[in-house]
């Protein structure tokens, strides 16, 4: 299900797509003139104040790919946003892990040995005297 949701919604956007890139070519073959554009007043120093001829199918298309670029932008701020706080949740993840492993012997420290602390010279002796009776003292 979810498979074809995802290929019904590329198919959807491919094609409005084609649609609006017919409808923008056949605007702008209708409306291929050149228009005077008004210098604004912060611009005269640059530009000079008398009217500039543009052609209309080229101010079209920059205000489209103005408008697209933007909007590719915002697109790719929202993915590396996104990108980048899995990265961090990852990262919060295995430094838990590694200080739960790194504190592995105080929260779960290995069961005390059978053997006392300091050797005891009386088990010590039992223990030559058994090896003396199997024959494996040397």
């Amino acid at each position: 299900m979810i498979r074809w949701l995802r290929l019904a919604a590329t198919a959807t956007i491919i094609l409005s797509m084609i649609g609006l890139g017919l409808c923008a070519g056949l605007f702008l073959v209708a409306n291929s003139g050149w228009i005077p554009i008004k210098t604004p007043p912060w611009l005269t120093g640059l530009f000079g104040e008398r009217p500039h001829d543009v052609w209309l199918p080229a101010l079209i298309a920059g205000w489209l790919a103005a408008a697209i670029l933007a909007a590719a932008l915002v697109l790719w701020s929202l993915f590396y946003v996104w990108r980048r706080r899995q990265y961090e949740a990852l990262v919060g993840r295995l430094e838990r892990e590694l200080a739960r492993l790194r504190n592995l012997p105080f929260t779960e420290p290995a069961p005390l040995e059978d053997l006392p602390e300091l050797p005891s010279a009386q088990a010590a002796r039992v223990m030559d005297a058994l090896d003396d009776d199997e024959g494996l003292s040397p």
